[in-house]
């Protein structure tokens, strides 16, 4: 499991990793005084879909249609969630961004998401601990900002000024933005191909 982490704590700094932390990083700026909650919430709702899609139990990239609408519903999500200023809405936010991110990402495969990746259909109960392992190293940052703002009070402070939340905000309604302009597929694929493991 540690080497897991770990190739997750390596994939950060490849580009094929950016289509689930830019979106990751929005929902941490936009997360104010509740950054803990919204960040476990995106790791928990990240890893399940991507168990959920090893195990061959997800359906294909959205495309068409379905794609629009998921970033209508992002953009939606983030409005709703900026103007209630609200847990549940925050949670949901969070939540429908996960679950679009992780469908449109096309994961660098190192040796230990390859093992996840081969055994995962066969017997998908064996996997999941791996595949919790690879998304905690990968969203490492997120969770250590929503961390240190908890044992730091006034840095949570500074977090969620209203500057920042709606900076937080634009972002998540860009990545809407760009799935339902069906770029956010195209993004994909192009960080992809530009990724060596």
């Amino acid at each position: 499991m540690i080497d897991t982490l770990l190739e997750g704590v390596e994939s950060l700094r490849l580009p094929c990793s950016w289509v689930l932390l830019i979106p990751a990083a929005a929902i941490t700026i936009f997360g104010r005084r509740r950054t803990p909650l919204v960040i476990s919430v995106f790791v928990a709702v990240a890893t399940l879909i991507a168990w959920v899609r090893f195990a061959g139990w997800w359906f294909e990239t959205p495309r068409g249609f379905v794609q629009i609408a998921l970033g209508l519903i992002v953009m939606a999500a983030a409005a709703i969630a900026w103007k209630l200023d609200r847990g549940i809405s925050d949670a949901a936010a969070s939540a429908i961004t996960a679950v679009v991110a992780v469908w449109a990402w096309i994961p660098c495969v190192g040796p230990e998401l390859a093992d996840i990746l081969n055994g995962a259909r066969r017997e998908p109960l064996a996997h999941l601990g791996g595949t919790v392992s690879f998304f905690l190293g990968l969203l490492l940052p997120f969770i250590s900002i929503a961390a240190a703002g908890v044992a730091f009070p006034k840095l949570q402070e500074k977090l969620s000024h209203r500057a920042i939340v709606t900076g937080g905000a634009i972002v998540l309604g860009l990545v809407g933005l760009l799935f339902v302009t069906t770029l956010y597929d195209d993004l994909s694929s192009a960080l992809f191909r530009i990724s060596e493991f």
